[in-house]
C-alpha cells in the first residue's frame, strides 16, 4: 500500500549530490597539477586579442618548433619529484594536493629505466547545510620500467596491461574509507580488490582488450604530441577513481597564454581536456619553454556548480594551512546550491498516484542532449523539437517490465564491497522478518523460504516491502556524518542518511534472494523542508522555497514477477511520486564509482516544470489537479 498513513516522513536527501562533486575533484585531481599565478594576472582562462583561431594554431605551432630546436631534441624521462598545491574553489581556499613520483632504481632491468611510482593526493573540506565535510582523494600508480628511447613503447601483452603493475583508489569521505586496488600480472590476469570499512571483496575482471597507457607513459605520450605542435591529442589510458576500464583522455588546444610559474611569467599553451564517461571539461595549461615544456602543469581549472576550482604550486607550509579548519572561512557549500528550484508546488505529494513532469536542462553548461532512464515507475519520452528536455511521467501502479539483459544480469545477485548481501550479519538481519512473512504465507500456502532459497512469486512484493520497513526501523542515527558505509557496517551501526538505506536495502534483498539495484536521482524537497530529511520538522532551519524543490538522492530497486518496483527505505511509504530518476547501478565492484557520472554533469543544470498530479486511488478526493 503506498498511501501514507501520515502527512510528514522521513526523507534522506542532498549527500548523493556531494559524492557526485567528490568524484568530480578527484577526477579533477587526476588531471595534474596547477600553478596559480599571482594577483598581477589572476584569470586562468584568458582569450588572447585581436587572434582567430588559426592564428593562435598557427602562432603555437611556431613556439613549440622553436623551443624544440633550442632544447635540441631528446627523449624526455621522468625525475623524482614531491609537490604542493593549494586548491581553491570560488577563490576560497578549501585544501590541497600532494604528488610524488618514486623512481626505483633497483627495478631497472632489460635495458629499460627504473619501475615509476606515482601518487596523487587531494585533500578538501566543504560545507552540507551546517556541517563541514572533509574529503580526501588518493590515486596511485606502480608502473614498469620506462624504454629510455621509447618511454611509451611496450610489447603486445604489456600494452594490454599499459605497463602497469598496480593500479589503487582510496576515497576518505566523512569518516568512511572506501578502497579499491586493481593488480595486474604478466600472465594476463587482472585482480580487483574493493575494501568499504572492513568489507573486503575480491574479484576477476577482463584483461583490456586495447593498448592504453599508465599516468607516467600518458603524460610523456602528451607531452611528446605537444611538443610536436599537435592541435588534438587523444591518448588512452586508465583513471582508478572509474574503475579498471580503458578512457580516452582528449586534450584540445585552444590558445596561447602567458602565465605565472612560480618566478615569472612565461608563455604558455591552454588546453581544454575531457575524459570519455566524464560530462565535464577541465582546463589545462603548460609552458612552451624550458626542459619541462609540455610536461609539468602550471594550471588546471574546473568549472563546479558552486565555483571554479583552481589548483596552485605553493610550498608545503601553505598548502597543509589551506585544509585546516578555519570557523571564518565560508566554505562552498554542497547542500542547497544543488536544489532545483519549482515555480509551483506539488500538492500532498506523499498522496499522490502519478506525477506529470518536464526535465529540462538549464543554461549552457550542461549536457547537449539529455537522457534519463525508463525504469521502476518511472517513464520517459524524448520532445521532439527540444533535445534538451523530456516528458518524465511517475506511476505508482505501472512498474516498467526488465529487459532481457536485466533479467539475465548476475551483478543484481552478486556481493560487492559496497552489497555485501553474503556477509552473515546482513543475512541474519534480512532474515528477522520472517516471523512476520510466516502468517502471509501460511494464508498462502506458501513456506517462508530459507537462505539460499528463492521465494514464491506471491511472496517477493511482500517481502520486498517488509524489508524495507526494516530498513527504516533499523537506521535510526539518520543524519549525514556517515558517507558511503556498506551494507554490512550499516547492518551493525544502524546509522546513515540515503546512501546507507538504499544499499542496505539492496543487500537485504539480495540475501532473499530478491536482485536488485540501487538508484540515484532527484526527491522532492516539501515546503519548510530541512537540509536534513527534505521534510518539515518544528525547529529546524528551512532552506526550501514556497514552491518546494528536488534534492539529490538515493534509493533502491527490487526485480519483482519481471518488473522493477522503487523502494525508498528513508520513508514511510513504500515510494513516492517525488522522485526523478537520473540512473541506476548494481554497485558491482568494478562500476561502484562510475554511476555518480550520470548525474555530475546535470548538478547544477536542471529545470523542472510540474504539469499534472492524480490521486486516482482516493475516490473520496478530487481525483486530478492541474498546475
Amino acid at each position: 500500500d503506498f498511501r501514507p498513513h501520515s502527512s510528514t516522513g522521513r526523507v534522506m536527501v542532498y549527500r548523493r549530490a556531494a559524492l557526485a562533486i567528490a568524484l568530480l575533484l578527484a577526477v579533477a585531481q587526476g588531471a595534474d597539477r596547477a600553478i596559480d599565478e599571482p594577483e598581477e594576472d589572476d584569470e586562468v582562462i584568458e582569450a588572447v586579442p585581436d587572434l582567430d583561431y588559426a592564428e593562435r594554431l598557427a602562432n603555437f605551432q611556431k613556439a613549440t618548433k622553436a623551443a624544440t630546436k633550442a632544447a635540441k631534441g631528446g627523449e624526455l624521462i621522468p625525475e623524482a619529484a614531491d609537490e604542493w598545491y593549494t586548491v581553491t574553489i570560488a577563490d576560497v581556499s578549501v585544501g590541497y594536493m600532494h604528488t610524488t613520483t618514486v623512481l626505483h632504481s633497483e627495478d631497472a632491468k632489460g635495458g629499460r629505466g627504473p619501475a615509476v611510482t606515482t601518487t596523487e593526493l587531494m585533500d578538501v573540506q566543504v560545507s552540507r547545510g551546517t556541517d563541514t565535510s572533509r574529503m580526501a582523494f588518493e590515486t596511485t600508480f606502480a608502473e614498469t620500467g620506462l624504454d629510455p628511447k621509447n618511454t611509451t613503447s611496450m610489447p603486445g601483452p604489456e600494452s594490454l596491461r599499459g605497463g602497469v603493475k598496480v593500479m589503487a583508489y582510496d576515497q576518505r569521505f566523512s569518516g568512511n574509507e572506501v578502497k579499491m586496488n586493481v593488480s595486474f600480472t604478466e600472465d594476463g590476469q587482472v585482480s580487483l580488490t574493493s575494501n568499504n570499512g572492513n568489507a573486503e571483496h575480491v574479484s576477476e575482471v577482463d584483461m583490456p582488450s586495447v593498448p592504453w597507457l599508465g599516468r607516467m607513459r600518458a603524460k610523456l605520450e602528451f607531452a611528446r604530441q605537444c611538443r610536436e605542435g599537435k592541435e588534438e591529442i587523444v591518448v588512452q589510458t586508465m583513471r582508478p577513481e572509474l574503475g579498471p576500464k580503458v578512457v580516452n583522455l582528449s586534450s584540445t588546444f585552444i590558445r596561447l597564454n602567458n602565465t605565472w610559474d612560480g618566478e615569472k611569467m612565461v608563455q604558455t599553451s591552454v588546453w581544454t581536456v575531457q575524459i570519455s564517461d566524464v560530462p565535464v571539461n577541465m582546463t589545462e595549461v603548460y609552458a612552451i619553454d624550458g626542459a619541462d615544456r609540455c610536461y609539468r602543469l602550471l594550471q588546471m581549472g574546473l568549472d563546479m556548480p558552486f565555483g571554479f576550482l583552481l589548483a596552485s604550486l605553493s610550498t608545503k607550509e601553505a598548502a597543509l594551512k589551506a585544509a585546516e579548519h578555519d570557523p571564518t572561512r565560508v566554505l562552498p557549500e554542497l547542500v542547497y546550491t544543488m536544489f532545483v528550484p519549482l515555480t509551483k508546488p506539488i500538492p500532498r505529494a506523499n498522496d499522490a498516484r502519478l506525477l506529470k513532469i518536464d526535465v529540462g536542462v538549464k543554461g549552457t553548461k550542461g549536457p547537449a542532449k539529455l537522457e534519463l532512464p525508463t525504469a521502476g515507475y518511472q517513464r520517459v519520452t524524448a520532445i521532439k523539437d527540444d533535445p534538451q528536455k523530456v516528458f518524465v511521467s511517475i506511476d505508482l501502479l505501472d512498474p516498467v517490465k526488465a529487459t532481457e539483459e536485466e533479467l539475465n544480469n548476475k551483478e543484481y545477485m552478486a556481493p560487492s564491497a559496497m552489497v555485501d548481501n553474503a556477509d552473515e550479519v546482513v543475512i541474519k538481519l534480512a532474515h528477522s522478518i520472517d516471523g512476520q512473512l510466516a502468517a502471509m504465507a501460511k494464508e498462502g500456502g506458501y513456506t517462508v523460504p530459507k537462505r539460499g532459497e528463492v521465494p514464491a512469486a506471491p511472496l517477493q512484493e511482500a517481502m520486498a516491502y517488509q524489508l524495507r520497513e526494516l530498513v527504516n526501523r533499523h537506521i535510526q542515527d539518520k543524519h549525514l556524518g556517515t558517507a558511503y558505509a556498506s551494507a554490512s557496517e550499516t547492518a551493525r551501526t544502524g546509522s546513515g542518511d540515503c546512501t546507507e538505506h538504499a544499499v542496505l536495502l539492496a543487500a537485504l534483498l539480495k540475501a532473499r534472494m530478491i536482485p536488485s539495484r540501487v538508484c540515484h536521482g532527484l526527491v522532492y524537497v516539501e515546503l519548510g523542508g530541512s537540509a536534513i530529511n527534505g521534510q518539515a520538522e518544528d525547529g529546524m532551519e528551512s532552506a526550501a522555497s514556497s514552491d518546494g524543490q528536488f534534492g539529490w538522492h538515493m534509493w533502491s530497486q527490487a526485480l519483482i514477477n519481471g518488473h522493477w518496483h522503487d523502494l525508498d527505505a528513508t520513508l514511510h511509504v513504500p515510494y513516492t511520486v517525488g522522485h526523478v530518476l537520473v540512473g541506476t547501478s548494481s554497485m558491482a565492484d568494478k562500476e561502484a564509482h562510475n554511476n555518480h557520472m550520470q548525474m555530475a554533469a546535470l548538478i547544477g543544470n536542471l529545470a523542472i516544470s510540474v504539469h499534472e498530479v492524480r490521486y486516482d486511488w482516493e475516490p473520496s478526493t478530487q481525483a486530478k489537479e492541474e498546475l
